[in-house]
This record gives C-alpha cells, sequence and structure tokens, in this order.
C-alpha cells in the first residue's frame, strides 16, 4: 500500500463512505429512523446524518457505538469486558485482509 498521503486520503474518504453506507443500509434493515437510532445510542441525529455520507472525520468511538447498537460488532474480540457470546454475522460485509498480511508502517 501506498505512503502517498493523497492515496492515504483517498483510501480514509473511500473507507469512510463504505462504512456510512454500511450503516445506513444497516439501520434501514432494520426500519429505524436516525431519530430512533441517535436515541438508542446517544449520539446526536447530526452525527448520524455526517456518519452516513461518509463523513471522513467522524469520531470512531462513537461510530463504533453506533455500529454495535446495530448489531454489527466489528471490534467484539479486541473490546474490554467478558463477551456476551458471538457476535452476529453481517453477510454484507467484505472480506478483511488477515493483519499478518499487512505491511508496517
Amino acid at each position: 500500500m501506498s505512503k502517498d498521503p493523497d492515496s492515504i486520503n483517498r483510501r480514509a474518504v473511500a473507507t469512510a463512505g463504505a462504512f456510512g453506507s454500511l450503516i445506513r443500509r444497516r439501520r434501514k434493515a432494520l426500519r429505524m429512523s436516525q431519530s430512533e437510532l441517535a436515541l438508542v445510542t446517544g449520539v446526536g441525529r447530526r452525527f448520524l446524518v455526517d456518519l452516513e455520507a461518509g463523513k471522513a472525520t467522524c469520531q470512531l468511538g462513537r461510530s463504533l457505538l453506533v455500529a454495535e447498537a446495530l448489531g454489527l460488532s466489528l471490534l467484539a474480540d479486541a473490546a474490554p469486558g467478558p463477551a456476551a457470546g458471538p457476535p452476529p454475522v453481517a453477510p454484507d460485509l467484505p472480506d478483511l485482509p488477515d493483519l499478518a498480511d499487512l505491511p508496517e508502517d
């Protein structure tokens, strides 16, 4: 992977856009409004609008809380605390490379 700042920014924007689309699709599949999701997660509706639009600078912690509330436990193995069983499977998630296969920075 390139370390070129423009390339990194393009990848960050593309990844944020894909994550936002995933959040939006899952929310709609659950027939939740943005207002309902905001209430459940404790984030503002404006944050959800930005997150679903793929804003690359959305706060990671809040973004992960939203994903978790939608059943997308992407980092369940890394989260502290006791495990509550296996995370739900999201069939529309892309396959991710093994961390051992990624180059070190």
